[in-house]
């Protein structure tokens, strides 16, 4: 994970302050709770592959931030992460990792016009959709319709998910959980800065 922040920090020296649009949408949400035990969901695509085990560490260790904590042997709830990169209108995955789980009215994996569909009208077929899907069950119970889910994306013009994953998964922690009105839209400035601040946990 530091790896990857650090080839995030020159490259954001190197072209200067880059400005992104995040998009959160969440449905469901869980009541004021105390911190819980969680352990992940994960695909074979996701389990076999570095860069993607990589953005799963970065979810692990800002969850830890709010007070999550992952246990393997024994977790009260199970968190199953998806993440990649949409082309444009022409809604085609240029690369996906990861096949969401749960039933109902969130289906089966991730549907591509949830997100091309939410602000995303203006997209042309030259621009990428950047997104993180991350839905929460309780235990044993991940065939059924999840607690929550959230679902992050950053559009722009840059076939490249690992500059902007560090920023899917502040979003996604910030909003953890929390029942949403609809989508939510902020801005990140990339500064060396702020990319920086995100390997350690938001200041109290």
């Amino acid at each position: 994970m530091h790896r990857i922040l650090f080839i995030i920090l020159i490259l954001s020296v190197l072209f200067g302050c880059t400005s992104y649009t995040v998009n959160v949408t969440g449905y469901g949400g869980l009541d004021k709770y105390p911190a819980k035990t969680y352990d992940f969901v994960l695909s074979q695509d996701i389990k076999t592959d570095l860069e993607a085990m990589g953005y799963v560490a970065m979810l692990e260790n800002q969850l830890a931030c709010i007070g999550w904590e992952r246990n393997t042997k024994s977790p009260e709830y199970m968190i199953s992460p998806s993440f990649g990169i949409l082309r444009g209108k022409d809604e085609e995955p240029r690369a996906r990792f990861g096949v969401g789980v749960g039933a109902g009215s969130f289906g089966t994996g991730l549907s591509l016009g949830t997100f091309l569909g939410t602000g995303i009208g203006s997209s042309s077929r030259d621009d990428f959709v950047k997104f993180l899907d991350v839905k929460l069950f309780a235990k044993d119970k991940t065939n059924e319709q999840p607690l929550w889910q959230g679902k992050i994306f950053i559009e722009d013009s840059e076939d490249k998910l690992s500059e902007v994953m560090p920023i899917l998964v502040k979003y996604a922690v910030e909003n953890f959980g929390k029942s949403t009105d609809g989508s939510k839209e902020f801005t990140f400035n990339a500064t060396g800065k702020s990319m920086e601040a995100l390997k350690t946990c938001p200041a109290e």
